[in-house]
């Protein structure tokens, strides 16, 4: 991803501490997906995934970026009554001393959509 990208698509909190990307096209997941799971640098993924009725979600965290960089995300995967896959979600990058406020965040964001 280039730095346009970086520079429109994530916010920033807490004077930096936490930056979120926020996904609302299909493809964003897809990509941010594959990425973590692809450069994920811990030995066991940690992930957990739920189902609700048409609906999944999939949260967890990574080691991602330099060595005390985390990535925490969560990811939702609607089936619509059509039969269409609608998918979202967000990914919370920090500091490894920072990582409870990303899970902080990613479940904010988990509980309002």
């Amino acid at each position: 991803m280039n730095a346009d990208y970086w520079q429109k698509r994530t916010a920033l909190l807490r004077d930096g501490a936490v930056r979120l990307l926020s996904l609302s096209k299909p493809e964003e997941v897809d990509y941010w997906r594959d990425e973590l799971k692809s450069n994920r640098k811990n030995l066991r993924p940690i992930e957990l995934l739920t189902w609700s009725g048409h609906q999944a979600t999939l949260r967890g965290r990574a080691q991602y970026g330099p060595r005390d960089e985390v990535a925490e995300y969560v990811f939702r995967f609607m089936r619509t009554s059509e039969g269409g896959l609608l998918k979202f979600g967000a990914v919370a990058f920090s500091h490894r001393a920072d990582g409870a406020l990303a899970r902080q965040v990613i479940e904010a964001f988990g509980a309002q959509n």
